[in-house]
């Protein structure tokens, strides 16, 4: 039986050899198309570039001539320079009628080939071009373009134009131009084993990139590429493989343009050109195969222990958590399924870190929960045995102070005796409070309500010391009721903001904002203050009784106590979120009261 170290060597192997298989016979075929797409991108370009460059000559000529027209439409005194025309050989302007306009040729030139002036095609042909222009110009383009050569050493292209003298109306003169092709034919530069065809209107050779083409013979006799030409839309490209009988097949590009009614760009190249390198990239494939299956069996022996040491690792901590020990951890080194398992173990270790901190931290609570009631009790006895004391002092220095009217000594020992004795009362009456000795009776209350009769009360205080109140209620301030003691509550939101304007030292802004859940069926209350915030220290004591961050006889300590105690009473928390600098939000939850008639009141005494 195979160990999972050999069954992960044995299935990689079989993996590896069977795409290298694969690879060995699609190589050919993944070669050819990327061949032919890399040709295909090629020859976009180099027709691209081509075309614009031609259509850039022929709108330069196109632009000379209707400059030339406007001139002479405007019966000023006109003659042609032909330093402004060095590649023009014979300009004429009819009419659309037919009437001629005037003619221009360059004799000097045509006296220096020796080729007479009649010979010209557009010269000879001009009437029989003028109908037959005509129907194309008033159809779609402003220019056609057609091979006029008739010497091999003077390559020539005649380039119709119509002329309106407004853009709004219908044209009123057809130019012909006589226009030598040698600018032209030098901005026609194929890549390096290509051959190039300019097709000009008539589907007549205007240009050849062959060594052997004479630029006289001009018919195009490929019927491959005519039939192709003929089929293909204006601005339309195709790419396709054509068999020949006296040569080997060629891949021919095919572009025609959307200008010069067909004037079409042609790219061939051997379709040998396809597998070009195919074979040697075959034998590089095998060699560089037979290394990476060579490197991969040393790698698999080597690294497979790596890919089952996590779960060697892994087991050996599920036996240790099984114990109870939590401190180990998986080293992740990998977002593979492996590393994802050690990432789940190394969470589901964490969370029962925190499992166990919570338990701990809940086991404090219960035994701060324990010394809180044994604190209440003990308040309880000692307020009540202290409290009759108390009042007996209180009264017996007040009846002091009269009997001693005049004697300023003794009369500032007994206010102070007053003084203190009030505050020893003071506190004693908070221990009763703490310790929940009253009964509280618990009522159908209008929440919203008892929060701004609250807010009411120290509103003036409040403002007085510079502080800004915000407040909002749920409900729109319509009636919000739940199950209280309007004046119990009504001391907690006092105490609460009282504490809120001694944290802002007199200014800043306190908001109270009351809340609905309808779904979890609570109303909340929040008093949020600007003030100082608190430490997490002092958070997590501000409840414990005579814990108090005010000065020496500012606080007793007692008034948190008493507030979580009362809210507590009324099936409710509050939670506390502060941050120093920013300020701190008690929030009070209490449970909705939906009952549809409130005049049943529930008496329940304080826990």
């Amino acid at each position: 039986m195979f160990n999972l170290h050999v069954k992960l060597i044995l299935v990689v192997l079989v993996i590896i050899v069977t795409s290298f298989a694969t690879v060995v016979f699609t190589n050919i075929e993944i070669v050819r198309i990327d061949k032919r797409k890399s040709l295909e991108f090629a020859n976009r370009q180099i027709s691209e570039m081509i075309s614009k460059s031609v259509v850039f000559r022929m709108r330069e000529y196109h632009q000379e001539l209707q400059r030339l027209a406007k001139a002479f439409a405007s019966k000023e005194s006109f003659q042609i320079d032909s330093d402004y025309f060095p590649d023009h050989i014979w300009i004429s302007m009819m009419s659309w009628d037919g009437d001629r306009g005037f003619e221009w040729m360059a004799s000097d030139r045509l006296s220096r080939l020796d080729i007479s002036p009649d010979r010209l095609l557009g010269k000879m042909n001009e009437n029989s071009l003028i109908d037959e222009v005509k129907q194309v110009l008033n159809r779609s383009d402003e220019w056609v373009l057609y091979n006029s050569t008739i010497d091999p050493f003077l390559p020539t292209f005649l380039l119709v134009s119509s002329f309106k003298p407004f853009d709004d109306q219908p044209p009123t003169h057809v130019i012909l131009a006589e226009i030598s092709a040698d600018a032209l034919f030098n901005q026609l530069h194929p890549k390096e084993g290509q051959e190039l065809l300019l097709i000009d209107t008539n589907l007549n050779i205007l240009y050849s990139s062959r060594e052997s083409w004479d630029p006289t013979r001009i018919a195009l006799n490929d019927n491959a590429i005519l039939s192709r030409i003929k089929r293909l839309n204006p601005g339309s490209r195709v790419m396709e493989t054509l068999p020949y009988q006296d040569r080997e097949a060629q891949l021919t590009w095919i572009h025609r343009l959307h200008v010069g009614q067909g004037l079409t760009l042609v790219l061939q190249e051997p379709a040998s050109n396809l597998l070009t390198g195919l074979k040697e990239i075959q034998w590089k494939s095998f060699i560089v195969g037979i290394f990476v299956v060579s490197l991969a069996i040393t790698l698999i022996a080597l690294f497979a222990s790596q890919i089952t040491s996590p779960l060697k690792n892994l087991i050996s901590l599920m036996e240790r958590a099984g114990k109870g020990e939590f401190s180990g951890r998986i080293k992740v080194k990998s977002k593979d399924e492996i590393g994802k398992l050690a990432k789940v173990f190394n969470k589901m270790l964490g969370d029962l870190i925190d499992r166990d901190h919570q338990i701990e931290n809940a086991k404090e609570k219960l035994i701060q929960s324990e010394k809180m009631s044994a604190f209440g009790q003990m308040s309880a006895g000692i307020a009540h045995e202290v409290k009759n004391p108390l009042a007996g002092i209180l009264g017996y220095t007040q009846i002091a102070k009269k009997k001693v009217e005049g004697q300023a000594d003794i009369l500032n020992y007994l206010e102070i005796i007053e003084k203190e004795t009030h505050r020893c009362k003071e506190i004693v009456e908070n221990l009763m409070k703490f310790a929940r000795q009253e009964k509280a009776v618990l009522s159908r209350v209008d929440l919203n309500k008892t929060v701004k009769e609250s807010v009411r009360l120290v509103e003036h205080q409040l403002s007085v010391a510079g502080i800004k109140i915000v407040q909002s209620y749920a409900e729109d301030s319509k009636p919000v009721f739940i199950q209280g003691n309007s004046n119990q509550l009504q001391q907690v939101m006092l105490n609460l903001m009282l504490n809120a304007q001694h944290a802002m030292e007199n200014h800043g802004t306190l908001t109270i904002e009351t809340l609905i859940d309808g779904e979890k069926q609570i109303a909340s209350v929040a008093i949020k203050d600007t003030g100082c915030g608190m430490t997490e220290e002092v958070k997590n004591r501000i409840f414990e009784p005579f814990f108090t961050t005010k000065g020496v006889g500012k606080g007793t300590g007692l008034g948190l106590s008493v507030t979580i105690g009362i809210i507590k009473d009324h099936q409710g928390v509050i939670e506390v979120d502060s941050e120093v600098g920013k300020g701190t939000t008690f929030r009070i939850v209490i449970p909705l009261d939906n009952q549809a008639d409130g005049s049943d009141e529930k008496k329940v005494e304080a826990a």
